[in-house]
């Protein structure tokens, strides 16, 4: 399995390769009226149009730093219902694709269940996330399922 790490502030994070569709530069986004905080905007992606969450909003309460390695990672969500939506997540650092063989447990906090185990070989351990748990529920809540995802 390969996984792609990244940065939220201080802390190293990445995600499996799996739910991975697509890395892309920073874009203007399109703004939406009345959305929570952590949605910085919506991303016209094959034909539709991806809801992208600024992950430093979501978890640090600050907007992701402006800086040539941020990228809009385009991840494949698994629903409850059986199926998949597509979201963006905006990150810091979007960096290094690793080869992720054997993790070592990480915490398991009751505010952050979004966090897994870490990556054992890579420098600085990268907590592996799981994007199906990230977004809060009434976050969540407001994408619609693509069923082309």
């Amino acid at each position: 399995m390969l996984a792609l790490c990244f940065s939220i502030g201080e802390l190293r994070l990445a995600l499996p390769g799996r739910c991975v569709v697509e890395v892309l530069p920073r874009h203007v986004l399109r703004p939406v009226a009345l959305a929570p905080a952590a949605v910085t905007g919506l991303l016209p992606f094959r034909g539709a149009l991806v809801p992208v969450v600024d992950l430093c909003r979501l978890v640090l309460q600050r907007d992701a730093r402006p800086v040539h390695s941020s990228r809009i990672v385009i991840v494949s969500v698994a629903e409850q219902t059986g199926g998949a939506r597509l979201v963006g997540l905006l990150a810091e650092d979007v960096l290094d694709l690793v080869p992720a063989g054997e993790t070592v447990p990480g915490l398991q906090l009751a505010d952050a269940p979004w966090l897994g185990a870490h990556l054992a070989e890579p420098p600085g351990l990268p907590q592996l996330l799981d994007p199906s748990r990230l977004l809060p529920d009434e976050l969540a809540a407001l994408f619609v399922a693509d069923a082309a995802a």
